[in-house]
């Protein structure tokens, strides 16, 4: 009698898991998280490895050893900006070359999309060394700051820094002749993607050029110091 029941709690146990499970997997699709949800079975999803943390929409060998040679290029970037141990554990990278692979990915409408500091998602037209250095870019950050911090930290700042690291040609980021914006940028993330500065991508150029002029200003400190101030201003 003892062993039956025990037996049904455990059986109970075990479907309660796979629906918890069931439900958050459904959750995450919902909200459009399905990278992250693609990253604990990245086969479910059609991708193959193709090199550390790098998954590829199959088939595209010689697509796939371009990308390999920009992702080099792009560490060298962020290893340069945030110090070589940025750059020590790559984070877990998806790469899709046609929109049909975007539409299982959730069908973002975003080049890339990075998420906390442990998985970015390029998407068919995200895969330029600049983009890979902005992703990579948030990457880092987002580590060196810590995911609990990054839910106060300005999300101009963060936009901003990934594209002044990134050196994407789009903008001026010269600080002698950009132009940083006369009005103020948006603190959060949902505040950044729904505006239409964003959209647009001024709102890029113009949070890259305020970054490029703290660090003109600010030559010893430089981004450290910049992280430090914004977080200090809580």
């Amino acid at each position: 009698m003892a062993w039956g029941r025990t037996r049904r709690w455990g059986q109970r146990l075990v479907l309660s898991l796979i629906a918890l499970s069931a439900g958050f997997g459904i959750g995450l699709l919902a909200l459009g998280y399905t990278p992250v949800l693609a990253a604990f079975c990245p086969g479910c999803f059609g991708f193959q490895t193709i090199g550390p943390n790098v998954f590829s929409e199959a088939n595209t060998p010689a697509a796939d050893q371009e990308f390999l040679r920009r992702l080099a290029l792009a560490e060298g970037r962020v290893s340069a900006a945030f110090g070589p141990v940025a750059t020590d554990k790559r984070p877990r990278i998806f790469l899709c070359y046609t929109q049909t692979c975007n539409t299982v990915m959730g069908g973002h409408q975003a080049r890339a999309l990075t998420y906390g500091a442990q998985l970015f998602y390029l998407g068919p037209t995200g895969h330029d060394t600049e983009i890979i250095v902005h992703e990579w870019a948030h990457v880092a950050l987002h580590r060196q700051i810590g995911v609990r911090a990054l839910r106060h930290f300005p999300a101009w700042v963060d936009e901003g820094i990934a594209t002044y690291v990134s050196r994407d040609p789009r903008f001026d980021l010269n600080p002698v002749s950009c132009d940083p914006g006369a009005g103020a940028l948006p603190q959060t993330a949902a505040e950044w993607r729904n505006s239409d500065g964003a959209r647009e991508a001024v709102f890029y150029g113009q949070a890259g050029c305020r970054v490029a002029r703290w660090v003109r200003a600010h030559p010893v400190s430089g981004l450290e110091g910049l992280f430090a101030m914004r977080l200090s201003a809580g």
